[in-house]
């Protein structure tokens, strides 16, 4: 596990070249205005030109577009937390094109559409927030989760729209908000990232942002909207990624709430104390699903808010982390921290842990069988007896 890329205001969703170059979607600050030339969020391409491995050097951002409108959910839906909207996931289509979801609060949702020539074309869709887009299997038409309204919808590269299934309430009976989704290569269902809403406490009367073990992963047939569990136990699963065999790889952003901010608390006081602001610094994860049922696996722990997963052509996993203010001081570790947006690069995944221990030991174990076995023949007394 490396960081590649640092020193970045919210990353999100990314792209990957075949030429191994990104492109990342920003967030932004958070920063709401109603001057379009301060908005914050970006969309960039990153080139390894001096080949090291990470794409902070010199030279190597090469800005597409750099004025996406930008907002924090704290004070425009006093969500409690430090939560930064803008662009949020992207696409690559095989002929080019490029496809990015915005949401910059109200009346500043969309989902453009990028030439190969780097011009913004048509708007497919924009009547609600749309923090996870997937291609189908043909890279037909698209998925996108309505986070705002709790629903999955299929949109084509026409613009039309239509409503594959609206999610209902989870067991403890919040909102399932959608904030993920991937489609199984081999099926070409949709896995959906629930990550649970507020509820609110019927004998205190409090609000309580999400609570722990109701997330879940689901799976949608496209086509007849039947919903089924896929993985459940989850706390704030915010994204999913599967791979060609199966392999299923879920992000859960934090572990339990903490620090509940007001509505009008500022976020860019710089002598304000350090606070987890909603989310529990730190308690990220990304955790492995086999495909062959066996026991999951936490690749990684530890991780500040994570957000989104990418599975690059090249079998390695990119992780978007840093979720909120930028350079807002919070609970690290090992003291106080600034946020800070990285993206890390995971290899290997595989074949580390109990799993890749398990295989070793069975595969010792037909080694020692196989030598038993040669030994035996050697001696007919002992095979005979060994058939009986």
């Amino acid at each position: 596990m490396e960081v590649i890329l640092t020193d970045l205001e919210n990353p999100r969703g990314v792209v990957v070249f075949e030429s191994g170059d990104l492109l990342v979607a920003e967030a932004g600050t958070g920063y709401f205005s109603v001057d379009p030339t301060l908005w914050t969020g970006k969309l960039t391409r990153f080139s390894d030109l001096n080949g090291d491995g990470d794409f902070d050097d010199e030279a190597e951002a090469q800005p597409w577009f750099s004025h996406f409108p930008s907002y924090n959910a704290l004070s425009i839906y006093a969500t409690g937390g430090d939560e930064v909207g803008g662009p949020v996931d992207v696409l690559r289509h095989r002929d080019g094109r490029v496809f990015l979801s915005v949401d910059g609060g109200p009346g500043e949702i969309a989902l453009h559409v990028i030439s190969p020539e780097r011009s913004i074309g048509r708007t497919l869709a924009d009547r609600a927030n749309m923090n996870g887009i997937a291609f189908d299997r043909d890279q037909s038409r698209l998925f996108a989760v309505e986070s705002g309204t709790n629903t999955l919808i299929e949109i084509s590269f026409q613009a039309e729209i239509r409503e594959i299934v609206s999610f209902p309430l989870l067991n403890s009976g919040q909102q399932a908000v959608p904030a993920g989704l991937a489609v199984d290569p081999r099926t070409g269902e949709v896995l959906v990232a629930l990550f649970s809403g507020r509820v609110i406490d019927d004998e205190t009367g409090e609000t309580i942002p999400f609570i722990g073990g109701e997330a879940k992963i689901v799976r949608v047939d496209p086509q007849t909207g039947r919903i089924t569990d896929e993985i459940t136990g989850l706390t704030t699963a915010v994204d999913v990624a599967i791979d060609p065999a199966g392999n299923l790889f879920v992000v859960e952003m934090a572990s339990t709430y903490a620090d509940i901010l007001p509505r009008n608390y500022d976020l860019f006081d710089e002598s304000a104390p350090p606070l987890h602001g909603g989310y529990l610094r730190y308690s990220g994860r990304l955790t492995l699903f086999p495909a062959s049922g066996a026991l999951p696996r936490v690749i990684v722990e530890g991780l500040d808010t994570p957000t989104n997963i990418t599975l690059g052509p090249e079998g390695a996993l990119y992780l978007s982390t840093g979720q909120g203010t930028p350079g807002r001081s919070i609970p690290g570790p090992n003291g106080p921290k600034k946020i800070v947006g990285e993206i890390f690069r995971i290899t290997n995944y595989l074949s580390e842990g109990p799993e890749s221990m398990r295989g070793l030991l069975a595969r010792y174990a037909e080694y020692r069988k196989q030598t038993r076995l040669r030994r035996i023949t050697k001696m007919p007394w002992l095979a005979e007896r060994t058939q009986t």
